[in-house]
Formats: C-alpha cells, sequence, structure tokens
C-alpha cells in the first residue's frame, strides 16, 4: 500500500471520527419495546440534530445512516397505523438494548 493511499485512509478516519453528529447522536436513546429492541425515528434524529425539513435530502439521509452505523444501529422501515387509521411506512433505526454496555 502507498503512502498517499494510508495517509487518505487515516484522514477518513479522522474526519469520521470528529463528525460533529456523531457527537450529538452517541448519547441518544429511543424507545425501548416489549422485545427489548431500541427503535427511533429517522426524523426524530433529525429532529434531535435541528436540521431544518428543507435540508433533510438524500446526502443528510446518507450521512445520518452513515453515523448510525458506526453507533451500532440498523437501518429498518415499519408499517404502522397513524391516527388517522392510515397505513404509514416510517424509516428509523433500531438496535438491542439488551446488550449495551451502558
Amino acid at each position: 500500500m502507498s503512502w498517499i493511499t494510508e495517509l487518505n485512509k487515516a484522514a477518513e478516519a479522522i474526519a469520521r471520527k470528529s463528525d460533529p453528529w456523531r457527537l450529538r447522536l452517541q448519547h441518544v436513546h429511543g424507545q425501548i419495546g416489549h422485545d427489548g429492541i431500541e427503535r427511533v425515528s429517522t426524523q426524530a434524529l433529525f429532529d434531535h440534530l435541528e436540521v431544518l425539513q428543507r435540508d433533510r435530502g438524500a446526502g443528510a439521509c446518507r450521512r445520518l445512516a452513515k453515523v448510525c452505523a458506526e453507533l451500532g444501529w440498523t437501518p429498518v422501515r415499519v408499517r404502522d397505523l397513524t391516527r388517522g387509521g392510515y397505513k404509514e411506512q416510517v424509516r428509523g433505526y433500531a438496535r438491542d438494548s439488551r446488550n449495551k454496555d451502558t
């Protein structure tokens, strides 16, 4: 491996760890269901990060997915009934809260 390749990998690792979203998402907790799985919606995470609705595009979703994967969250899609009785698909993240260290 060349020196430039190693330098680029090191720069990517530093950039990944210094993402300001990572610092804010480290302490986020979702709702724990009866099955012991902790869940949080993508919109709730964007609300926590104070991302404006107009800025919640594909790029922001990819960035959020990358940070959440580093923090142990798995992306999920759930279909559920809304208050009005309509089925709606909700995207979010889940992790097993029974295996958490904290």
